[in-house]
């Protein structure tokens, strides 16, 4: 259901404890007067939303996948003013896993199939994307496509490679040029530097871990989580008893930003799913704020994102200009 892992628990554990410290973590945006006036909902799916129903991962550990290619869809629907694209998620997973595998010093603590956003920073850049239709979803099994299928596919793909704009993460991956690095370091404000990209009109994949409720389940499918869609951290008030980080994670797409002063930090970031409309299946109903408002979207804290978001990938289309 999930499909990544923190690449080094010990440095996550250090992050957290630094931004937990009094002086680590400001508001966004400055101090609480400051913010209550600059901050601002944001919502980029708010125009397409009707025409992009939440996907279905189906238990398979494939959510790099389904987060990075939502941002690509997304962002290539408000460039060119039309309804998302319908990508393939089974080409770019199979992408990750043959041609960008992690060495197996790394590959070890992933879960079967799991994989990271740097593969798919590699895959999209090297190999591209193609529709769903060459390369359909295979929901209840892994298999890949036929030889010449997938020929076809890497093929038609090259014309269509997707340039990142921004990669984060903790540690230095001896994989990629550390010029292309933002190393995610103690005191940092990740969930500022989101909200930045937000307000490009960039969404932003993520991985964060997961947390140890003493009933055995995550904090991602908790009852509550899955029928409001908000997922809590240890940090988060009001939250449940979570134990963690857990060494496996989750991948989503950020898509919006909600002011609240229910957290700490200004508010909670909207993501987009990838467990279907099963997720958040009561978030138009609910009553309780914050609210993400759609089925299979959900919310998670800026402070949840700021202390525990150890993975993040902004990818967008050909021709744009990265960062340098």
């Amino acid at each position: 259901m999930f499909g990544t892992c923190t690449p080094s628990p010990d440095a996550l554990n250090a992050i957290c404890e630094a931004r937990r410290c009094e002086n680590a973590a400001p508001p966004l945006e400055g101090a609480p007067s400051q913010r209550r006036k600059a901050l601002a909902p944001i919502r980029l799916d708010a125009g397409v939303a009707p025409h992009w129903s939440p996907r279905d991962q189906f238990g398979r550990g494939t959510c790099v996948a389904f987060a990075t290619l939502a941002a690509v869809e997304l962002y290539r629907a408000l460039r060119d003013d039309m309804p998302p694209e319908r990508l393939s998620e089974q080409f770019l997973h199979e992408r990750m896993i043959t041609a960008h595998a992690l060495p197996e010093d790394e590959a070890i603590d992933l879960p079967q199939g799991g994989v990271l956003l740097r593969q798919a920073l590699h895959a999209l850049e090297e190999d591209g994307v193609v529709g769903s239709e060459h390369a359909p979803y295979k929901p209840f099994v892994a298999d890949s496509n036929g030889a010449d299928e997938a020929r076809q596919s890497e093929l038609l793909a090259m014309s269509t490679r997707i340039a990142c704009r921004a990669y984060g993460t903790i540690g230095n991956p001896q994989s990629l040029d550390a010029a292309r690095i933002d190393p995610i370091q103690p005191g940092q404000m990740t969930a500022q530097k989101i909200l930045d990209f937000l307000k490009l009109g960039l969404p932003v994949a993520i991985g964060v871990p997961l947390f140890r409720h003493p009933s055995g389940l995550s904090n991602w499918v908790l009852p509550s989580a899955l029928r409001s869609g908000l997922v809590t951290c240890p940090d988060d008030a009001h939250a449940p008893p979570l134990g963690g980080p857990r060494a496996d994670g989750h991948v989503v797409c950020i898509t919006g930003f909600t002011p609240s002063t229910s957290d700490p930090l200004g508010g909670w970031f909207v993501f987009r799913n990838s467990w279907g409309l099963d997720f958040a299946s009561h978030s138009a109903t609910d009553e309780a704020e914050p609210r993400a408002g759609l089925r299979g979207y959900g919310l998670i804290s800026a402070t949840h994102v700021n202390n525990y978001c150890w993975e993040y990938l902004v990818p967008v289309p050909e021709g744009a200009d990265p960062l340098s």
